[in-house]
């Protein structure tokens, strides 16, 4: 469809570095002008009447001009002139707009039906967060829950409520999956612009004047889910931002967090915490929101009622110490369940796991816990609501793939490679000296965490998750699940999975990524489809989703604080857990680490 041309067109202009965009808007306008010729002659009810090509190409000029906004890019940055035809142009705001866009009566109708169902403590949230929008009383608030408690279901209700008044709502998710069950959704560094690289006075590169800036000036609230995963440096700039674009002074009196603009933080302190590289424990925990000077400035709201898991069945009322199953994730993690320690200086922080969750892992641990998740898998391979409700958890990216290398073969189709290109980002001067002492054959093997894979093998009817934020505003944000229909030579062609844009078609090009990475004295530019297989993923990816049955898969143990209670929190029920452990000798097979810092949530426990 035209829509879906433009949106490739877009992304290829951002991240493929295309040789000549104007060649490449030359030969293609007229595919992605179809629709609005096709709305024309429609709307003049006179089939002969064809539009010029001058109107028609200024449309798509305007149209991906508009597109480009959202990102605070222009097609002048790609040399592509813009049209000065202003017929198209009604000087609004297409951010604005697209934030607008909704039927304020089914809204309200959402609202109301939705509202019935909250429980006493969502509705106290609600209330408090609605009156601090509708008073403009720009408080700030940090939604606390487990997993289960009703998190995204609330923050759905306010946002339709407040849209069903005409009101703004700009709702971001640290975590990619999180972000696709949110209404218009998107990651934060995509939509504050969040510099990679931060120090404690970093700001979100947001011009004044530009479409996004005036987004965020006349936003009623901002809703920020699984927060606890992104630094406190990250929050702290947007900070600094909001205070600039609505010129509140960051010092003294007058100072107001996030400029006294509304904003709903949510995240479960048990959960994995913000990755740092070669962190310890300490300086993990100072990387998280509660050591930020915005901290004091919350409104701590708990919720604790656990709505994911409605139904215990009998079996599953005594588990383990006395605990039912909701009881015993949350024990888990706390960290008070009992546990030992197999080294006289280790910790003790192994648990022993109830019989009824493990999985023997036989000869070959792999097949042993794919066939128990994946049952049936041949039979519902291209199967959308299967492949989402299930996955399989790890904690490392080579178990990762280990995994959908060998659900890939299970899938009835023949399969195609593409191979990146990759090459070094250097300066004229040394260009020479290292592209002899690192040749191309070497850079294929090279891996980095979250970096496309040189070799990358795929098949028609395959899960796929997305590794960018390719085009949040068609639900193309890290993280977004694909079945894939074409494969092409060039471009991947699928259907999103799951979330605000479930069946929605997409096409997906090569993209560039350039790699920095200390080890190297090298930036590395890899050109590779933004893709990976999804059967199997890593616990930390995993969060913001809930599911009918969940693999935890431990041929190691976790490593970092909360990976095993994410994993153990993504199921609705006892039934749908499922554990493989893989230990030394020395080590009982049903026992595994849980790691836990508890003094990362024992000031808001209190609180």
């Amino acid at each position: 469809m035209p829509r879906v041309i433009r949106s490739t067109f877009m992304s290829m202009l951002m991240f493929c570095e295309i040789p000549s965009p104007v060649a490449l808007f030359n030969s293609s306008w007229k595919s992605m002008a179809e629709d609005y010729a096709y709305r024309l002659t429609k709307d003049l009810r006179d089939q002969s009447h064809k539009p010029s090509d001058e109107r028609l190409q200024n449309w798509v000029l305007h149209e991906l001009q508009a597109m480009l906004s959202s990102h605070s890019m222009t097609l002048e940055d790609f040399n592509i002139p813009i049209s000065t035809d202003t017929s198209n142009d009604n000087g609004e705001n297409p951010l604005i707009n697209e934030h607008l866009a909704f039927d304020t009566d089914q809204q309200h109708a959402l609202a109301t039906s939705m509202l019935h169902s909250l429980n006493l403590e969502q509705t106290n949230v609600y209330s408090v967060v609605i009156n601090s929008v509708l008073n403009k009383m720009g408080r700030a608030f940090f939604l606390y829950g487990h997993g289960g408690t009703g998190k995204t279901y609330l923050y759905n209700v306010i946002t339709a409520r407040l849209r069903s008044l005409g009101k703004i709502v700009v709702l971001v998710a640290s975590s990619g999956i999180a972000a696709t069950l949110l209404p218009k959704a998107t990651t934060p560094h995509s939509r504050f612009k969040i510099p990679l690289i931060l120090d404690a006075t970093s700001t979100c590169p947001i011009k004044h004047g530009t479409h996004l800036a005036d987004l965020l000036r006349v936003a009623s609230l901002i809703i920020w889910d699984e927060a606890l995963m992104t630094h406190r440096q990250a929050f702290e700039a947007v900070d600094r931002s909001l205070c600039d674009i609505l010129n509140v002074p960051l010092t003294g009196h007058r100072y107001k967090p996030f400029g006294g603009k509304t904003v709903l933080f949510g995240g479960d302190f048990r959960q994995t915490l913000s990755v740092i590289t070669d962190a310890g424990r300490e300086q993990t925990i100072d990387g998280s929101l509660t050591r930020s000077k915005l901290w004091n400035t919350f409104k701590v709201m708990c919720l604790s009622t656990n709505m994911r898991i409605t139904v215990v069945q009998p079996a599953d009322q005594q588990l383990m110490h006395g605990y039912r199953f909701p009881e015993l994730v949350l024990a888990l993690g706390d960290g008070k369940l009992k546990a030992r320690s197999f080294r006289e200086d280790g910790p003790a922080d192994w648990i022993q796991i109830p019989q009824m969750f493990l999985i023997d892992p036989g000869n070959d641990s792999v097949q042993s816990i794919a066939d128990d998740i994946y049952d049936m898998f041949p039979h519902n391979h291209r199967d959308p609501t299967y492949l989402t409700s299930r996955a399989i958890v790890t904690p490392t990216n080579a178990t990762v793939s280990t995994i959908n290398d060998y659900m890939l073969q299970r899938v009835p189709r023949n399969s195609k490679i593409y191979y990146s290109s990759d090459s070094l980002l250097l300066s004229t001067e040394t260009a020479d000296s290292f592209d002899e002492s690192y040749p191309t054959e070497f850079l294929n093997t090279l891996t980095f965490n979250g970096v496309l894979d040189h070799e990358l093998t795929l098949k028609v009817f395959t899960a796929v998750m997305l590794l960018c934020n390719l085009n949040p505003g068609l639900g193309l944000c890290n993280g977004t699940r694909i079945m894939i229909t074409t494969l092409g030579d060039n471009f991947i062609k699928g259907n999103i999975m799951g979330g605000s844009y479930d069946t929605d078609e997409v096409i997906l090009p090569r993209i560039v990524l350039n790699v920095e990475n200390s080890k190297w004295p090298f930036i590395l530019r890899r050109r590779q489809f933004p893709v990976r297989l999804c059967y199997a993923m890593t616990i930390n990816k995993s969060q913001g989703q809930t599911l009918e049955k969940v693999g935890i898969y431990l041929p190691e143990p976790v490593f970092s604080h909360g990976q095993l209670y994410v994993g153990v929190s993504r199921v609705k029920s006892a039934r749908g857990l499922r554990i493989l452990i893989q230990n030394p000798a020395e080590i009982p097979h049903d026992y595994t680490r849980n790691i836990v810092f508890t003094e990362a949530f024992a000031d808001i426990m209190n609180t």
